[in-house]
């Protein structure tokens, strides 16, 4: 998902969730989309397993640059999760 469709599924308040992927140290230290909650890499694979994180609603996947959200939603679609990374991560999102 590219950083313009993300912006507009947040002002149509559409029911996503976004989850930034990266170090809670990384996510503390800057700033991320509004709404999104921290869940790093690892825990987000744990999660997921353990059944934390919705079938029913989409997600995006929120990174740096795009590298690590994109390993995630790749696995996870294969799951059956609705997923997505977003294009380009912060970088994009922020240019």
């Amino acid at each position: 998902m590219n950083a313009e469709k993300l912006r507009q599924h947040i002002e149509n308040a559409d029911d996503i969730t976004i989850l930034d992927v990266r170090e809670a140290d990384e996510f503390e230290s800057t700033q991320t989309i509004p709404g999104a909650q921290n869940m790093p890499m690892g825990k987000v694979f744990v999660e997921a397993k353990k059944g934390n994180l919705p079938k029913d609603k989409k997600i995006v996947t929120v990174c740096k640059v795009g590298g690590r959200c994109e390993i995630i939603a790749r696995e996870l679609s294969q799951k059956g999760f609705d997923i997505e990374a977003l294009e380009g991560g912060l970088e994009a999102w922020n240019a």
